[in-house]
C-alpha cells in the first residue's frame, strides 16, 4: 500500500510517497480503510527532531515511526481480538497522534478505544478534519479552561484548525467570543460565532480596555507578561501550542507556580486523542453545533507540499487529502 514516509529528520522535502506493508490488527484493534486524512501542526513540528528532547519519543537517530499522519477518517475492514464496539463495515474517525501515526496511508491499524463512528451528515473528507483540532479545542474550553455559560473569552489564533473549533466551541458553551485573527478571516469568524473580531495586525494586547474570563492563545507567540492583565481575577489562560519553544516551556515548567501566586490560572494544554471526546464531537456536528472549516482538498502525492504550506502559517482552516 501506498504511505507517507520519514526515514531521516529534515524538512517537508524528507517526505516521500512510497509502497509499504498493510498492517494487520493486533489485540483491541481494527484495520481500516482510509477515505480522508487531514493535515495538523504536529505533522510539520515533529519533521526536523527539534528540539532534540523530543527525539527522545520520537526516535534519536530517525523517526520510529516513519509512517506519517494523525487525523484519519474511513471504513473498519478487519476487527481484531477482543473488539466488541466496532465491526467491518462501520464508518469510523480518529487520531493516532499518540499511538504511532501512521494514517498518511491507504490502511491504518488502529486502537478501537480512541475511534469514534464518524459523523452521519458529514463526509469522509469533512470528518477527518475534525479529530486532533476539535477534540483539542474542546478539551481547551470545557476542561482547562472551564468556561461557563455568559463568560467573556478571548481568542487569539481564531482561525486554522484548533481556532476555528475554538471559536464554535465557545459559543456552544455559552461564552461571549472576542477573536484575534487577520482582517480577511474577520467574516470566518463572526459566521463561526464570534461577537467581535480583532485584526492581530493592528491590535495591541496592552491596550485593550476589555478583560476576559477566559484567554486561549493557539500556535502563536504570546508571553504572559502581555495577557496577565486582561484576566480577571479568577480568569484562566490556556497555551495551545506556541511558536516559541522558549515560552512554551516556561509556560509549563512555572503556570503552576505563577497561578497559586495571582489566583489566576495559567496551563500549557497537554490534549490526549479521546474516543469518548470524538463521540461527543461527531453528536455536535450531527445537531449542527459543529462545522469543519477546509480550505482545499490537495492530492495525496502533495501531502509533503501541504505540510509545507501549513508550517509557513496562515492557513484559515483545515488542508485535507485521501490516498
Amino acid at each position: 500500500m501506498k504511505a507517507v514516509v520519514q526515514k531521516r529528520y529534515g524538512d517537508y522535502k524528507a517526505l516521500t510517497i512510497e509502497e509499504v506493508e498493510k498492517p494487520k490488527p493486533g489485540k483491541g484493534e481494527v484495520l481500516i480503510k482510509v477515505q480522508g486524512v487531514s493535515l495538523n501542526a504536529p505533522d510539520w513540528r515533529l519533521l526536523e527532531g527539534k528540539p532534540f528532547i523530543i527525539r527522545f519519543s520520537s526516535g534519536l537517530i530517525k523517526p520510529k515511526h516513519p509512517v506519517k499522519g494523525g487525523d484519519f477518517s474511513g471504513t473498519v475492514v478487519e476487527t481484531g481480538e477482543g473488539v466488541s464496539n466496532l465491526k467491518a463495515g462501520d464508518e469510523v474517525f480518529g487520531d493516532l497522534a499518540d499511538s504511532g501515526f501512521g494514517a498518511f496511508s491507504e490502511f491504518v491499524s488502529a486502537k478501537a478505544s480512541i475511534l469514534s463512528k464518524k459523523p452521519r451528515n458529514l463526509s469522509f473528507l469533512e470528518s477527518a478534519a475534525l479529530p486532533l483540532a476539535s477534540v483539542t479545542a474542546l478539551q481547551g474550553i470545557r476542561d482547562a479552561g472551564r468556561l461557563k455559560e455568559g463568560e467573556e473569552v478571548l481568542i487569539l489564533g481564531a482561525s486554522g484548525g484548533v481556532g476555528t473549533y475554538a471559536v464554535q466551541l465557545s459559543k456552544y458553551f455559552g461564552g461571549e467570543v472576542t477573536a484575534v485573527t487577520s482582517k480577511k478571516n474577520e467574516n470566518q469568524a463572526l459566521s463561526l460565532g464570534a461577537k467581535k473580531v480583532l485584526d492581530y495586525k493592528t491590535m495591541e494586547l496592552n491596550k485593550l480596555q476589555s478583560s476576559f474570563d477566559l484567554i486561549l492563545a493557539i500556535n502563536g507567540y504570546y508571553p504572559v507578561k502581555l495577557v496577565k492583565d486582561l484576566l480577571k481575577p479568577q480568569g484562566r489562560f490556556v497555551l495551545i501550542g506556541s511558536s516559541s519553544t522558549k515560552e512554551l516551556l516556561k509556560m509549563s515548567i512555572f503556570g503552576s507556580l505563577l497561578s497559586k501566586k495571582e489566583g489566576k490560572s495559567y496551563q500549557v494544554l497537554m490534549a490526549k486523542p479521546s474516543g469518548k471526546d470524538l463521540a461527543f464531537i461527531a453528536k455536535l456536528a450531527e445537531e449542527g453545533g459543529l462545522t469543519p472549516v477546509i480550505v482545499k482538498e490537495i492530492p495525496f502525492e502533495k501531502i509533503p507540499e501541504g505540510i509545507k504550506e501549513l508550517s509557513e502559517g496562515h492557513v484559515s482552516g483545515k488542508i485535507v487529502s485521501k490516498p
